[in-house]
This record gives C-alpha cells, structure tokens and sequence, in this order.
C-alpha cells in the first residue's frame, strides 16, 4: 500500500493514499482521545462531545446545515468514540473532497454547543444508554469489561452512565474539547480519488493557523487479579447471554500477532474451534465466537455466547475446556497454516475500499505513531509458530484471568458455582 505522510508545523499528521481506479474519496479525523482520558465525573464526555460536533458550527449553524453540506453532493458522514481514539468520517465522490474538508475543519475547531441543542442531546444519549438494557447481548460485552476492568476507564462504558451524563455541563464539555481537541493529537487520513498535492495544500488551508499544545495523558489502567470473576444479572429473557473473558494483550506488545492468530483459531468464523464444537458438534449454542480488545498497555479477549437456560452451565463448561486444550496442547501445524491464510485473507479484502484504507491508515499513526505495511503485517504473522501461540494461551487464559458476565434467567446466588466452573475443576 502506497502513501505519503506529511507533518505541519504545529503537529498535525496527513496520511494519504491515492488509488486509481476509485471514484471516491474517504476522510478520517482521528483525535488520540477518548473515554480512558476521562474522570469518573465527567464519564462520556467524548462520546457527548462527538455527537454535539454534528450538530451546527460558525459556519454551519445547524445539524441540517452539516448534513446537507455532505449528503447533498451525495456524501454519507458519521462519526464514533473509542476508549482511545474518537474519529469523524466522511465519503464523496473525489471531486468534492474540499467540500467535506470545509465541513469538518469548521466541525473539530469551531462547534457551537448551543444550549438548546445540548439539552436535546443529553436526552438522546441518556435514552442510548438506556436501551443498551433492552438488547442483553449488547450488555453482557460491557458488562464484560466492568468485570475485567472494575472501576477502572477501560471497564466504563464509553457514553458514560445516566448520572454523569445528566451532570455534564458545557463548560465541562468546553474545557475537555480545549484541552484534547488541538492540532498535534490529530491524524487526518485521505484515501482514494485524491491528489495528494491538492490533499496537502486544502488541509494547510483549514489547518495550518491552529495552534499546538499539549495535553493531559491517560491513567494506567491494567486489570486486577484479586476481583470477583463474576458479574451476573438476572433477567427474564428466552436465552442466557455469556461473555467469557480473559487477559490479552497491548497492540505494542510483541505477542500482538500471535494473539490476534489465538483469536481468529479460537473464535473468529464458522472454522473455528468454537464454533465447531460448541455448535456443530454439541448443539449448544446457536451463535458463538470470539472478538479482542488491545489497548495502549493491556487488552482482553472474550466469548460470546447466546444459550438455552437449560445449557448455560455445559456451554461454560465447554469454553473452558476450549481455553485449557489451546494451553496443554500445541496448535497442529496444518490447522496454524490454515489460520493464517485465514488472517492474511481477511487483511487484503478489507482493505479494497477507500474508507478502509482511510481507517487503516489514519487508526495505526494515531495510536502507534506508524503505520505497518501490509506486508510487515503479514511477515509477523508468518513468523508466528505454534509454540507462540501456546505460550501466549498460557499466561492470558490462566484461571486467574478468567471473568464471566452473564444476563439471564439464572440465580444470581448461582454466582459462586460460576466461578467454579472457570476454573476448569
């Protein structure tokens, strides 16, 4: 993959890929900042600022001003808050790049916060998180965080809790937006039917007056051992929603790759070992598979499960013996070759489109300060070996890891017996 890479003077990062043959062109705003940045009182202000940036600025006073300026040369835009990056993104046909330029230059520096139009969104958020207790599946993953990371960032959900959200004020918002909102914490990523001249030149016309300067940094925030592994909650639901938990790792950490080859063996796709015995084989569960999360410093993974009442202590039964046999047993050489054609398969198809290669881009600099090649990426995954794999299994899937989350019509006195079952005895 081809790019150039180009730094003003007050820090702010241009990555930008041309791809010939593309009638579009994709944008990614990525701020190094998200919901770890924040105090517990102020929990969701990224995410309250995200949205508030959509809704009118200096020169686009209102949210259909914004999505107009976009959607009128036939654009679609959005935007999303992670736990260490929040990114606005955009796509348009090549030719009216600085069209979208102009919008979200004006979204990142001069939003309005309105009060009216603040008080309105805090409804809206408060009803998100709200209904998040509605969709038991979408609970138990953060509900799987809080219990892998207990009163810790990385354990919050990113939009905040109902009470912190209703005690967010503008001037909370304001302050949090001086503070992490600057020139030097911004990657700006431009894929597709672009000119990277042209690309270079619009953005030092929106950009290059803004001035650096520096801001606070997150806490550490790696997980305790010695913390209850279960979080259960009763509910009258059809099924029993399961997220089994464990250590990962950071996205620096040498152990990346064979982690993410742990993942995909484990749980990713309908050839993996999960699926295969806990579904094809046992017929426990209709839905299940795997899914990571890498951090700065530390990371988790976890499964995730819908069950029968009637299965859930069999289907927890069968993930934890799943997680042992990937500990005591090296990975059979045909099925590591298979996983990694697998992964390698995965890179290349999603990175066909322009937004995709725009997310890549801009995503990697944010976080690492570099961008890996394709190939480099593929290199590290090659050179992983079974006994990588083995060894990472060993330390992130121990029993001390091992964290439940469960929604369903179980006891929650069942809670300790739960436990007993992550243990493997």
């Amino acid at each position: 993959m081809n790019y150039e890479r180009t730094t003003l003077q007050n820090g702010l990062r241009l990555l930008t890929a041309q791809m010939p043959g593309m009638r579009s062109a994709s944008i990614g705003f990525f701020f190094s900042v998200g919901s770890r940045y924040e105090e517990d009182r102020i929990a969701g202000v990224s995410h309250f600022i995200e949205h508030m940036l959509f809704k009118g600025t200096r020169r686009y006073p209102s949210a259909k001003h914004i999505s107009e300026a976009i959607e009128g040369v036939g654009g679609v835009f959005n935007g999303s808050t992670g736990k260490e990056i929040t990114h606005y993104t955009a796509r348009v046909p090549g030719e009216y790049l600085e069209n979208v330029l102009d919008v979200l230059a004006d979204m990142v520096r001069h939003p309005l916060f309105l009060p009216e139009e603040l008080e309105k969104e805090r409804n809206v958020i408060i009803e998100e998180l709200s209904s998040t207790q509605d969709d038991p599946a979408e609970w138990v993953s953060l509900l799987a965080d809080e219990v892998m990371w207990p009163d810790l960032p990385l354990g919050r959900d990113d939009a905040g809790t109902i009470d912190s959200v209703k005690g967010l004020k503008r001037e909370d918002m304001l302050s949090f937006l001086n503070s992490y909102y600057r020139p030097n914490s911004l990657v700006i990523s431009i894929a597709g039917n672009i000119d990277p001249q042209q690309s270079k030149q619009l953005v030092e016309k929106y950009f290059a007056d803004w001035e650096a300067k520096q801001g606070p940094r997150w806490k550490l925030s790696l997980p305790p051992r010695d913390v209850s592994a279960v979080r259960s909650i009763q509910k009258a639901t059809e099924q029993t929603n399961i997220c089994l938990a464990t250590l990962g790792v950071s996205y620096l950490s040498p152990d990346y790759y064979p982690f993410l080859l742990l993942n995909a063996l484990l749980g990713d796709g309908m050839s993996s070992r999960l699926f295969l015995s806990i579904r094809e084989e046992q017929g426990l569960a209709y839905d299940i598979g795997s899914y990571y999360n890498s951090y700065n410093e530390t990371g988790s993974l976890v499964i995730s499960a819908g069950v029968d009442p009637a299965h859930t202590k069999k289907t927890i039964r069968a993930i934890v013996k799943e997680l042992q046999r990937l500990c005591d047993e090296p990975i059979p050489q045909d099925e590591l070759e298979r996983i990694k054609a697998y992964m390698r398969g995965g890179l290349w198809l999603g990175l066909e489109g322009t937004q995709q290669v725009a997310s890549w881009l801009g995503s990697q600099e944010c976080l690492q300060n570099r961008v890996r090649s394709m190939e480099e990426t593929e290199q590290r995954m090659n050179a992983v070996t079974a006994q990588d794999i083995q060894r990472v299994a060993r330390y992130c899937f121990a029993p001390e890891w091992r964290r439940l989350a469960i929604i369903g019509p179980e006891n929650v006195r069942h809670a300790e017996y739960f436990n007993t079952l992550l243990t493997g005895v």
